[in-house]
């Protein structure tokens, strides 16, 4: 199995399988770039929220508190059911675009192999 001639970004020699004639893997053919630049692009995406890193700190914060004696463990157990809720409407919004971008990328791959819709 001939191996990728390509150089990786730390500049060792590239160790996956070669594709093709130009003696490129899937990650170092140029005819990918495209598809790479997606694939990182969503990758981006799938770093948690600046809304859930709020709410882990306000969360972080509270259980301090609770320990310190400065907030009731009532109001406390309050707050952290309002936190679960809106964390799971932030993982149902993801959950949705998820979807929506995998039926996008679905039907890009029907239109370039020609099935029909």
């Amino acid at each position: 199995m001939n191996r990728c001639c390509a150089t990786k970004a730390n500049g060792e020699p590239c160790t996956l399988p070669a594709n093709g004639s130009q003696g490129l893997c899937w990650a170092h053919a140029p005819e990918n770039a495209e598809k790479r630049r997606r694939a990182a692009s969503k990758a981006a995406r799938a770093k948690p929220s600046a809304e859930v890193r709020a709410i882990k700190a306000e969360i972080s914060r509270a259980v301090a508190e609770v320990k310190a004696g400065e907030l009731d463990r009532n109001t406390a157990r309050a707050m952290f059911t309002g936190w679960g809720v809106l964390l799971d409407y932030i993982k149902l919004e993801r959950g949705i675009r998820v979807e929506d971008e995998l039926a996008a990328e679905i039907e890009e791959l029907k239109r370039e192999r020609g099935y029909a819709s």
